[in-house]
Protein backbone atom coordinates (compact mmCIF):
# COMPACT_ATOMS: atom_id res chain seq x y z
CA UNK A 1 0.00 0.00 0.00
CA UNK A 2 0.95 3.16 -0.84
CA UNK A 3 1.34 5.96 1.76
CA UNK A 4 -0.91 8.71 2.25
CA UNK A 5 -0.95 12.52 2.16
CA UNK A 6 -2.93 15.68 2.30
CA UNK A 7 -3.03 18.96 0.99
CA UNK A 8 -5.17 21.51 1.73
CA UNK A 9 -5.79 24.55 0.27
CA UNK A 10 -6.04 27.82 2.47
CA UNK A 11 -4.40 30.64 0.48
CA UNK A 12 -7.78 32.89 -0.03
CA UNK A 13 -8.52 35.94 1.12
CA UNK A 14 -12.37 35.29 2.26
CA UNK A 15 -13.80 39.00 1.52
CA UNK A 16 -17.43 37.71 1.72
CA UNK A 17 -16.63 37.25 6.09
CA UNK A 18 -15.80 41.40 6.31
CA UNK A 19 -13.06 40.93 8.29
CA UNK A 20 -9.24 41.27 8.36
CA UNK A 21 -8.73 38.14 9.51
CA UNK A 22 -8.20 35.31 7.03
CA UNK A 23 -11.36 33.03 6.72
CA UNK A 24 -9.38 29.71 7.67
CA UNK A 25 -8.50 30.83 11.26
CA UNK A 26 -12.57 32.03 11.99
CA UNK A 27 -13.49 29.49 15.14
CA UNK A 28 -15.66 26.31 14.80
CA UNK A 29 -16.08 25.46 18.95
CA UNK A 30 -12.95 26.95 19.92
CA UNK A 31 -10.64 25.49 17.29
CA UNK A 32 -9.59 27.37 13.99
CA UNK A 33 -11.33 26.18 11.38
CA UNK A 34 -8.44 25.04 9.19
CA UNK A 35 -7.09 23.71 12.64
CA UNK A 36 -10.10 20.53 12.42
CA UNK A 37 -9.11 19.84 9.19
CA UNK A 38 -5.30 19.20 10.07
CA UNK A 39 -7.24 17.16 12.83
CA UNK A 40 -9.16 14.79 9.89
CA UNK A 41 -6.57 14.46 8.15
CA UNK A 42 -4.55 13.22 11.04
CA UNK A 43 -6.74 10.93 12.14
CA UNK A 44 -6.50 9.56 8.32
CA UNK A 45 -3.02 9.17 9.75
CA UNK A 46 -1.64 11.05 6.67
CA UNK A 47 2.21 11.28 6.71
CA UNK A 48 2.57 14.86 5.17
CA UNK A 49 0.23 17.56 5.28
CA UNK A 50 1.37 20.26 2.71
CA UNK A 51 -1.35 23.19 3.95
CA UNK A 52 -1.00 26.09 0.66
CA UNK A 53 -0.89 29.31 2.17
CA UNK A 54 -1.36 33.32 0.70
CA UNK A 55 -3.48 35.87 2.07
CA UNK A 56 -1.89 36.24 6.05
CA UNK A 57 0.15 33.51 5.64
CA UNK A 58 1.83 34.21 8.79
CA UNK A 59 -1.22 34.15 10.97
CA UNK A 60 -2.52 31.04 8.96
CA UNK A 61 0.65 29.41 10.20
CA UNK A 62 0.62 30.71 13.89
CA UNK A 63 -3.63 29.23 13.99
CA UNK A 64 -2.09 25.80 13.47
CA UNK A 65 -0.97 23.95 16.42
CA UNK A 66 2.94 22.46 16.24
CA UNK A 67 3.13 19.50 14.35
CA UNK A 68 6.02 17.68 12.01
CA UNK A 69 3.16 16.09 9.48
CA UNK A 70 2.60 19.88 8.81
CA UNK A 71 4.63 21.65 5.65
CA UNK A 72 3.70 25.27 4.29
CA UNK A 73 3.78 25.96 0.34
CA UNK A 74 2.64 29.50 -0.39
CA UNK A 75 0.79 30.68 -3.16
CA UNK A 76 2.07 33.85 -4.55
CA UNK A 77 -0.68 34.47 -7.11
CA UNK A 78 -4.41 33.60 -6.74
CA UNK A 79 -4.33 31.58 -10.25
CA UNK A 80 -7.04 28.48 -9.18
CA UNK A 81 -6.69 25.45 -7.85
CA UNK A 82 -4.95 23.73 -10.08
CA UNK A 83 -1.90 26.25 -9.66
CA UNK A 84 -2.82 25.98 -5.68
CA UNK A 85 -2.23 21.62 -5.97
CA UNK A 86 1.02 22.16 -8.78
CA UNK A 87 2.87 24.19 -6.22
CA UNK A 88 3.14 20.99 -4.00
CA UNK A 89 4.81 19.32 -6.03
CA UNK A 90 8.62 20.04 -4.52
CA UNK A 91 7.06 18.74 -1.16
CA UNK A 92 6.47 14.84 -2.00
CA UNK A 93 9.73 14.99 -4.51
CA UNK A 94 8.85 12.52 -6.82
CA UNK A 95 7.45 10.45 -4.55
CA UNK A 96 4.45 7.71 -5.62
CA UNK A 97 1.94 8.33 -2.82
CA UNK A 98 -1.54 8.78 -2.47
CA UNK A 99 -3.02 12.07 -1.73
CA UNK A 100 -6.30 13.55 -0.56
CA UNK A 101 -7.01 17.39 -1.47
CA UNK A 102 -9.01 18.96 1.29
CA UNK A 103 -10.29 22.08 1.49
CA UNK A 104 -9.44 24.85 4.80
CA UNK A 105 -12.88 26.47 4.89
CA UNK A 106 -14.70 23.06 4.98
CA UNK A 107 -14.18 22.20 8.96
CA UNK A 108 -17.45 19.41 8.78
CA UNK A 109 -16.07 16.51 7.05
CA UNK A 110 -15.44 13.90 8.68
CA UNK A 111 -13.15 10.77 9.06
CA UNK A 112 -15.43 7.99 8.01
CA UNK A 113 -16.26 9.84 5.12
CA UNK A 114 -12.71 10.31 3.93
CA UNK A 115 -11.97 6.59 4.69
CA UNK A 116 -14.75 6.15 2.53
CA UNK A 117 -13.09 7.90 -0.31
CA UNK A 118 -9.69 6.59 0.26
CA UNK A 119 -11.22 2.40 0.54
CA UNK A 120 -13.00 2.99 -2.45
CA UNK A 121 -9.99 4.58 -3.97
CA UNK A 122 -7.40 1.67 -3.45
CA UNK A 123 -10.73 -1.32 -3.76
CA UNK A 124 -11.01 0.54 -7.32
CA UNK A 125 -7.18 0.74 -7.80
CA UNK A 126 -8.30 4.38 -9.31
CA UNK A 127 -5.80 7.26 -10.61
CA UNK A 128 -8.37 9.52 -9.38
CA UNK A 129 -11.40 9.10 -6.60
CA UNK A 130 -13.59 12.39 -6.60
CA UNK A 131 -16.25 12.83 -3.43
CA UNK A 132 -19.62 13.59 -5.27
CA UNK A 133 -23.47 14.95 -3.93
CA UNK A 134 -26.63 15.63 -5.21
CA UNK A 135 -28.60 18.51 -5.72
CA UNK A 136 -31.96 19.40 -7.03
CA UNK A 137 -30.31 23.06 -8.04
CA UNK A 138 -26.52 22.45 -7.92
CA UNK A 139 -26.37 26.30 -7.87
CA UNK A 140 -22.45 27.17 -8.97
CA UNK A 141 -21.17 24.05 -7.94
CA UNK A 142 -19.05 22.19 -10.77
CA UNK A 143 -21.22 19.20 -12.47
CA UNK A 144 -19.99 15.48 -12.66
CA UNK A 145 -20.03 14.59 -16.02
CA UNK A 146 -20.14 11.02 -16.91
CA UNK A 147 -20.22 8.61 -19.70
CA UNK A 148 -22.51 6.26 -21.59
CA UNK A 149 -20.90 4.01 -18.67
CA UNK A 150 -21.83 5.69 -15.95
CA UNK A 151 -17.80 6.17 -15.35
CA UNK A 152 -16.69 9.93 -14.17
CA UNK A 153 -14.86 11.61 -17.26
CA UNK A 154 -14.71 15.13 -15.96
CA UNK A 155 -16.33 18.03 -14.18
CA UNK A 156 -17.61 21.30 -15.87
CA UNK A 157 -17.50 24.46 -13.81
CA UNK A 158 -20.91 26.23 -13.48
CA UNK A 159 -19.25 29.25 -14.95
CA UNK A 160 -18.17 26.89 -18.57
CA UNK A 161 -21.11 25.09 -18.20
CA UNK A 162 -23.60 25.08 -20.84
CA UNK A 163 -27.68 25.33 -19.97
CA UNK A 164 -28.03 21.77 -20.18
CA UNK A 165 -24.98 20.70 -18.03
CA UNK A 166 -25.81 23.17 -15.39
CA UNK A 167 -29.15 21.10 -15.32
CA UNK A 168 -26.79 18.07 -14.14
CA UNK A 169 -27.59 17.64 -10.21
CA UNK A 170 -24.89 15.69 -8.92
CA UNK A 171 -21.99 18.51 -8.15
CA UNK A 172 -18.28 18.42 -7.29
CA UNK A 173 -17.52 18.93 -3.30
CA UNK A 174 -13.83 19.65 -3.88
CA UNK A 175 -12.72 16.85 -2.15
CA UNK A 176 -10.55 14.10 -4.32
CA UNK A 177 -8.03 11.40 -3.38
CA UNK A 178 -4.99 11.58 -6.17
CA UNK A 179 -2.00 9.08 -7.12
CA UNK A 180 0.72 11.52 -6.34
CA UNK A 181 2.35 11.30 -9.65
CA UNK A 182 -0.57 10.74 -12.22
CA UNK A 183 -2.12 13.85 -10.66
CA UNK A 184 1.13 16.43 -11.20
CA UNK A 185 1.83 14.88 -14.53
CA UNK A 186 -2.08 15.73 -15.46
CA UNK A 187 -1.58 18.96 -14.17
CA UNK A 188 1.18 19.77 -16.44
CA UNK A 189 -1.23 19.03 -19.57
CA UNK A 190 -3.79 21.80 -17.76
CA UNK A 191 -4.21 25.27 -19.11
CA UNK A 192 -6.28 28.39 -17.89
CA UNK A 193 -8.28 28.65 -21.31
CA UNK A 194 -11.39 29.24 -19.54
CA UNK A 195 -13.95 32.22 -18.27
CA UNK A 196 -12.10 32.75 -15.17
CA UNK A 197 -8.63 32.65 -16.77
CA UNK A 198 -7.67 30.12 -13.77
CA UNK A 199 -6.28 26.41 -14.07
CA UNK A 200 -8.62 24.03 -12.49
CA UNK A 201 -7.90 21.33 -10.81
CA UNK A 202 -10.84 19.89 -12.04
CA UNK A 203 -9.25 19.65 -15.17
CA UNK A 204 -6.78 16.60 -14.30
CA UNK A 205 -10.01 14.39 -14.15
CA UNK A 206 -10.38 14.63 -17.92
CA UNK A 207 -7.06 14.69 -18.85
CA UNK A 208 -6.77 11.44 -16.67
CA UNK A 209 -9.88 9.77 -18.32
CA UNK A 210 -8.91 10.79 -21.55
CA UNK A 211 -5.61 8.53 -20.93
CA UNK A 212 -7.59 5.87 -19.89
CA UNK A 213 -7.21 6.00 -16.27
CA UNK A 214 -9.54 5.05 -14.01
CA UNK A 215 -11.72 7.80 -11.89
CA UNK A 216 -13.91 7.01 -9.61
CA UNK A 217 -16.54 8.84 -7.50
CA UNK A 218 -18.52 8.31 -3.50
CA UNK A 219 -21.37 9.93 -3.31
CA UNK A 220 -21.99 12.08 -0.09
CA UNK A 221 -25.24 11.64 1.85
CA UNK A 222 -24.68 14.48 4.47
CA UNK A 223 -24.38 17.34 2.56
CA UNK A 224 -23.34 19.47 5.64
CA UNK A 225 -19.98 17.71 5.59
CA UNK A 226 -19.09 19.88 2.81
CA UNK A 227 -20.47 22.91 3.41
CA UNK A 228 -17.76 25.48 3.48
CA UNK A 229 -17.81 28.88 5.08
CA UNK A 230 -18.00 32.32 3.01
CA UNK A 231 -19.93 34.21 5.39
CA UNK A 232 -20.27 34.74 9.25
CA UNK A 233 -23.61 33.64 8.83
CA UNK A 234 -22.59 30.08 7.47
CA UNK A 235 -19.59 29.89 10.31
CA UNK A 236 -22.41 29.95 12.87
CA UNK A 237 -24.19 27.83 10.85
CA UNK A 238 -21.47 25.32 11.11
CA UNK A 239 -20.66 25.68 14.42
CA UNK A 240 -24.19 25.17 15.36
CA UNK A 241 -24.27 21.71 13.44
CA UNK A 242 -20.86 20.73 15.13
CA UNK A 243 -21.93 21.07 18.36
CA UNK A 244 -25.36 19.59 17.42
CA UNK A 245 -22.76 16.45 16.46
CA UNK A 246 -21.62 16.73 20.04
CA UNK A 247 -25.10 17.07 21.90
CA UNK A 248 -26.46 13.90 20.06
CA UNK A 249 -23.95 11.89 20.82
CA UNK A 250 -23.88 12.17 24.38
CA UNK A 251 -27.56 12.14 24.78
CA UNK A 252 -27.42 8.58 22.12
CA UNK A 253 -24.44 7.58 25.24
CA UNK A 254 -26.83 7.58 28.59
CA UNK A 255 -26.33 11.65 28.98
CA UNK A 256 -29.69 13.66 30.37
CA UNK A 257 -29.94 17.30 29.07
CA UNK A 258 -32.58 19.25 30.29
CA UNK A 259 -33.56 22.18 26.59
CA UNK A 260 -30.22 20.41 24.89
CA UNK A 261 -29.97 23.32 22.33
CA UNK A 262 -28.97 26.37 24.76
CA UNK A 263 -26.27 23.47 26.30
CA UNK A 264 -22.42 24.32 24.65
CA UNK A 265 -19.76 20.86 24.97
CA UNK A 266 -17.12 21.13 23.74
CA UNK A 267 -15.56 18.20 21.55
CA UNK A 268 -12.77 17.46 24.14
CA UNK A 269 -15.00 16.93 26.89
CA UNK A 270 -16.01 13.45 28.49
CA UNK A 271 -19.36 12.72 30.11
CA UNK A 272 -19.86 9.38 31.51
CA UNK A 273 -23.07 8.03 32.10
CA UNK A 274 -26.12 8.96 33.84
CA UNK A 275 -24.44 12.76 34.00
CA UNK A 276 -27.45 15.21 34.03
CA UNK A 277 -27.22 18.31 32.17
CA UNK A 278 -29.32 21.29 32.85
CA UNK A 279 -29.91 23.93 30.45
CA UNK A 280 -27.47 27.09 29.21
CA UNK A 281 -24.53 25.29 30.42
CA UNK A 282 -20.84 25.87 28.65
CA UNK A 283 -18.58 23.22 29.33
CA UNK A 284 -15.39 23.51 27.57
CA UNK A 285 -11.68 22.24 27.22
CA UNK A 286 -10.73 18.74 28.24
CA UNK A 287 -13.54 18.61 31.21
CA UNK A 288 -15.11 15.40 32.41
CA UNK A 289 -18.28 14.74 33.95
CA UNK A 290 -18.32 11.91 36.04
CA UNK A 291 -21.02 9.51 36.50
CA UNK A 292 -23.75 10.46 37.97
CA UNK A 293 -23.14 13.95 38.12
CA UNK A 294 -25.78 16.88 37.87
CA UNK A 295 -25.19 20.49 36.04
CA UNK A 296 -27.28 22.61 37.49
CA UNK A 297 -28.67 26.03 35.16
CA UNK A 298 -26.16 28.50 33.66
CA UNK A 299 -23.15 26.60 34.64
CA UNK A 300 -19.36 27.28 33.33
CA UNK A 301 -17.01 24.54 33.49
CA UNK A 302 -13.38 24.68 31.37
CA UNK A 303 -10.94 21.88 31.81
CA UNK A 304 -12.52 20.50 35.10
CA UNK A 305 -13.05 17.16 36.66
CA UNK A 306 -16.78 17.04 38.46
CA UNK A 307 -16.52 13.69 40.53
CA UNK A 308 -19.41 10.71 40.60
CA UNK A 309 -22.95 12.17 42.27
CA UNK A 310 -21.36 15.75 42.64
CA UNK A 311 -24.16 18.33 42.53
CA UNK A 312 -23.81 21.74 41.33
CA UNK A 313 -26.65 23.55 41.75
CA UNK A 314 -26.36 26.29 39.27
CA UNK A 315 -24.32 29.48 38.08
CA UNK A 316 -21.26 27.85 38.87
CA UNK A 317 -17.71 28.68 37.29
CA UNK A 318 -15.69 26.17 37.67
CA UNK A 319 -12.02 27.02 35.67
CA UNK A 320 -9.14 24.43 36.27
CA UNK A 321 -10.49 22.68 39.39
CA UNK A 322 -11.18 19.17 40.58
CA UNK A 323 -14.35 19.08 42.23
CA UNK A 324 -14.45 15.57 44.20
CA UNK A 325 -16.92 12.52 44.24
CA UNK A 326 -20.24 13.17 46.51
CA UNK A 327 -20.01 17.15 47.31
CA UNK A 328 -22.48 19.57 46.53
CA UNK A 329 -21.82 23.09 45.09
CA UNK A 330 -23.79 25.70 46.06
CA UNK A 331 -25.71 27.72 44.04
CA UNK A 332 -23.08 30.91 42.55
CA UNK A 333 -20.14 29.47 43.92
CA UNK A 334 -17.00 30.24 41.74
CA UNK A 335 -14.46 27.45 41.92
CA UNK A 336 -11.10 27.82 40.35
CA UNK A 337 -7.76 26.00 40.81
CA UNK A 338 -4.46 25.04 38.78
CA UNK A 339 -4.23 21.97 37.81
CA UNK A 340 -7.39 19.71 37.96
CA UNK A 341 -5.90 16.53 37.00
CA UNK A 342 -2.38 16.39 39.34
Amino acid sequence: MRPLAAIILAAGKGTRMRSKMPKVTFKIADKPMIQRVVDTALKLDCDTICTVVGFQKETVIAALEDCDRLKFVEQTEQLGTGHAVMITESTFANQDLDIMILCGDVPLLTENTLRKIYDTHLAENATCTVLTAFLEDAGKYGRIMRDESNRVKGIVEYKDASETQRRIQEFNTGIYCFNSLELFSALKETNNTNKQGEYYLTDALSVLYNQGKVVSSVVLDDLMEVSGVNSQEQLAELEECFLDRIRKHWLNNGVVMHNPTSIYIGDEVIIKQDVEIDGHCIIKGKSILEEGSYIGPNSLIINSKIGEETILQGYNVICSAYIQEHQIVPYKELIEEEDPYE
